[in-house]
């Protein structure tokens, strides 16, 4: 787990800045232009810009996909848990749990799609996961600056979560049909890894297991694309 990170992308910085996040130094490549937004963002928060060459700002980012720039925001911003669920508890809400991901495009893309359909948070477990890192940061394009990311057990969260009202439901290929779903709030959502699923003991105590029908020939979609299409049936059509 990275609390203390240097991000990459120009999505991600806008985002952090717009969500209240100080950058402590943004480091640009030399040559590169910002947007005008960003660089009023910038101008505006007072943040240092120092101009790299593009080989510098590479191992500063440690990825080559910095888009031209690169911030240290120092500790990321996590949420406590009892915030989650509290948000969850307060609007009827859906929390999206993110059982023991690996790939942090997919772990990205879920946390970006969670907090465009609306969702009260986001839970990681602290061990056999991706976390926060800059890549998922950068895979979400800033979206989890703009919602509460909590690291926790998701299995002893899903027990507070039920003990507090809510219910508890898991994306797994042999469940019902999530198009004939009742209604279930508040929602702890839980998507696993592909080709693990979610655990067992989650399963266990779900009120509810769901599937994404599919009429193609392909086995399975991947975690993101299915977290996504259930947030939205959860979030949208069910309403």
């Amino acid at each position: 787990m990275v609390t203390t990170m240097v991000i990459y992308g120009r999505h991600p910085l806008r985002e952090a800045l717009r969500a209240g996040i100080r950058a402590k130094v943004v480091y640009v490549a030399d040559g590169v232009r910002l947007d005008s937004d960003l660089q009023w963002l910038l101008t505006e928060e007072g943040v240092t810009v120092r101009t790299v060459s593009r080989a510098q700002l590479e191992q500063i980012a440690r990825s080559p996909d910095h888009q031209g720039v690169a911030a240290d925001i120092g500790e990321f911003p996590l949420a406590p848990l009892r915030e989650v669920l509290q948000r969850a508890m307060e609007s009827s809400g859906v929390v999206l749990g993110l059982d023991h991901l690996q790939d942090p495009r997919n772990a990205g893309s879920l946390i970006r799609s969670a907090e465009a359909f609306g969702a009260c948070g986001v839970i990681l477990p602290p061990v056999r996961s991706v976390g926060i890192t800059p890549a998922v940061v950068k895979a979400s394009a800033g979206a989890c600056f703009h919602l509460p990311i909590a690291i926790g057990n998701l299995r002893q969260f899903a027990k507070r979560f039920e003990e507090a009202g809510g219910f508890v439901a898991v994306l797994d290929m042999d469940g019902d049909d999530i198009r004939k779903a009742p209604k279930l709030r508040p929602l702890f959502l839980v998507v696993g890894a592909e080709g693990e699923g979610v655990s067992a003991s989650l399963k266990a105590m779900a009120h509810a297991i769901w599937r994404i029908p599919m009429t193609g020939r392909v086995g399975a979609l991947n975690a993101a694309v299915a977290g996504a299409i259930a947030l939205w049936e959860v979030l949208y059509r069910q309403g």
